[in-house]
């Protein structure tokens, strides 16, 4: 199956020069966590931003100096196992489809290989080999912001939470704490003092220097206000059909999954699910 087959024609995008407001009214409007850039006036490609690289660096507004420059990209005619591969390997969800000098032609997803070929061909599969058994958790009253400091140590973007007993109660992503996160400006001030010395005077000059900066304010609560409680798991020996229904039915792309004794075992997601294409030669 070719990429043409599989990837979005219609998508949204920004331009370059641009600010990072206009990305996330985009990101907003259009419910998305990365979009593509272009450069302005023209469909040439000019990197891709998405909202991680917006909290990384809070400092910085303008979008040539937020974007990745240089995105992994692939041509319409590629086979969707090339595209498969690529997303597998830098660990990201969405890939520019480019033509001659650049020019954006659409964009592949997870979403779409999962709706459109690993849904459709692997359906009755079983997702036991695809799910993830070393899982990090967080203990409920754990702070937002050691929750977020956890993932990014982990190089996760979901944490599922239990209590103290060890049950699962919830799960967040960092999708949530970026949807209750905010960039705040923050001033400080510095001063530079010269001294000049003499026999009979001295004095003294003091500059005062202002310096703003972005800073991003994480909610100051613990993860059971913020996190998603009742829900959706499935179980170790459910088919891909059942758990992918299940995601595009609920609009997430991981599920937490528990043995037959009901306990957490382990999670499955999504994109671990494409893996069957690069094993089914």
């Amino acid at each position: 199956m070719k990429v043409k087959e599989v990837m979005h024609t219609e998508f949204a995008r920004a331009e370059v020069p641009g600010t990072r407001d206009t990305v996330l009214q985009i990101m907003a409007e259009h419910g998305k966590t990365a979009i593509p850039l272009v450069k302005k006036g023209t469909k040439e490609l000019a990197g891709i931003v998405s909202r991680l690289d917006l909290m990384r660096k809070v400092e910085e507004d303008q979008l040539a100096l937020l974007m990745d420059r240089d995105p992994p990209v692939v041509s319409e005619d590629d086979d969707v196992k090339d595209a498969v591969r690529i997303l597998l390997n830098e660990g990201i969800r969405r890939l520019p489809v480019v033509g001659s000098k650049r020019r954006l032609k659409g964009m592949i997803t997870v979403h779409q290989v999962i709706r459109k070929v690993i849904s459709v061909q692997y359906s009755e599969k079983l997702i036991t080999p695809f799910v993830e058994r070393k899982v990090t958790a967080v203990w409920e009253n754990t702070p937002v912001q050691a929750a977020y400091t956890i993932m990014r140590l982990a190089a996760t973007d979901v944490l599922p939470v239990i209590s103290e007993k060890g049950d699962l109660v919830g799960i967040i992503s960092v999708s949530d704490i970026m949807n209750l996160s905010e960039i705040v400006r923050e001033s400080r001030s510095t001063s530079v003092s010269a001294a000049s010395e003499g026999t009979d005077w001295s004095w003294d000059a003091t500059a005062v220097l202002y310096i703003a900066t972005n800073e991003l304010q994480l909610p100051d609560k613990p993860v059971s206000e913020v996190m998603v409680s009742g829900i959706i798991t499935t179980y170790e020996h459910a088919t891909i059909g059942e758990v992918t229904k299940a995601m595009r039915r609920n609009d997430i792309d991981q599920l937490p999954v528990t043995d037959a004794k009901g306990e957490l075992c382990g999670i499955i997601r999504d994109k671990d699910l494409m893996r069957i294409l690069l094993e089914n030669k």
